[in-house]
């Protein structure tokens, strides 16, 4: 198994939720963390075990807009929880050319299951990138979604996310 560790800066995180009014969206490009796993000529190989850390800081995710991002920071409680971690305890497939990533959440000090689908943009002796996405239900985690000025954020997010890591 090689170890590859993330690299902060060069990794991007969306979270895009729906509302009454308009999409909201939130991004940090500061995830840390390392990745377990076995290549074979650029591609996963399936027999070997495979797993990760993703951490990203909470005070890190803004939207661009001050009032949504102390919202969201009020909301996420950043004081209280600093930051987000999940773990990939499983990969299966590959299907159509993409991942079934099985692992857990954490979010404000709850946990929660969660499964993504992600590729494999592109894996070598140095570096490795992937590409993946899931949706939450913020209630899952004890969030109520927001209700601001007669906007209401509806609770599925969709988060998206590109991962790139060095080789260890």
């Amino acid at each position: 198994m090689t170890r590859y560790k993330i690299v902060p800066g060069r990794c991007e995180l969306a979270a895009q939720a729906s509302s009454s009014l308009h999409p909201i969206r939130a991004e940090a490009s500061e995830l840390a963390g390392e990745i377990d796993v076995e290549l074979a000529d650029g591609v996963l190989d399936p027999t070997a075990p495979t797993g990760a850390r993703i951490e990203l800081a909470t005070a890190a995710l803004h939207s661009g807009n001050p009032l949504l991002d102390r919202e969201i920071q009020g909301r996420l409680d950043a004081r209280r929880y600093p930051r987000v971690a999940a773990w990939v305890r499983e990969v299966t497939g590959p299907t159509d050319g993409a991942y079934d990533v099985h692992g857990e959440l954490t979010l404000r000090h709850v946990t929660r299951p969660v499964t993504a689908r992600a590729t494999l943009v592109s894996g070598d002796r140095r570096f490795l990138e992937v590409n993946g996405a899931f949706t939450l239900d913020v209630r899952d985690f004890q969030l109520d979604p927001p209700k601001l000025l007669g906007l209401r954020v509806h609770p599925e997010v969709a988060v998206t996310v590109r991962i790139v890591a060095e080789r260890s």
